[in-house]
């Protein structure tokens, strides 16, 4: 469990500290982090890692609220089923099919497509947004 919550949330402490270069420069900046949809849909295994990723989606809310008048924005995308090579190369053909099935869309997202997002929310297009989270995943979890 600790192996989980130090990789997970501290990692994502230890990043989010990049707030300081922010603040010195006096020009702001964005912090995207990544979670899962387990943070909020919960998950029928794996607590250690569903709390884990829940804690980055409160880490982002925290950055949000407390650097916002400093023109930083922060962010949270909460993956569901992406086609990474960590998940999708290492599974057998009826687990990627169980996996499609989750989604409204019934497939993978591609990696190209978290990227897309997380190039918009660090645009100027998304200057009068933060602390919001982003679910991508197809539709597998509609809040």
């Amino acid at each position: 469990m600790n192996a989980i919550l130090e990789v997970d949330t501290i990692g994502s402490v230890r990043l989010s500290k990049a707030v300081n270069s922010m603040l010195s420069n006096c020009q702001g900046g964005v912090i995207i982090n990544i979670s899962s949809t387990p943070a909020i849909s919960g998950h029928f295994e794996g607590a250690p890692y569903t709390m884990a990723k829940a804690g980055v989606m409160e880490l982002t809310k925290h950055v949000a609220r407390e650097y916002g008048s400093n023109n930083i924005r922060a962010y949270i995308l909460m993956l569901g089923n992406i086609a990474t090579e960590a998940t999708y190369s290492y599974m057998t053909d009826e687990e990627r099919q169980r996996g499609a099935q989750e989604a409204a869309m019934k497939g993978w997202g591609k990696p190209e497509e978290v990227a897309k997002v997380a190039a918009c929310v660090a645009s100027n297009h998304f200057s009068f947004v933060t602390g919001n989270t982003i679910v991508i995943d197809g539709g597998a979890v509609i809040s």
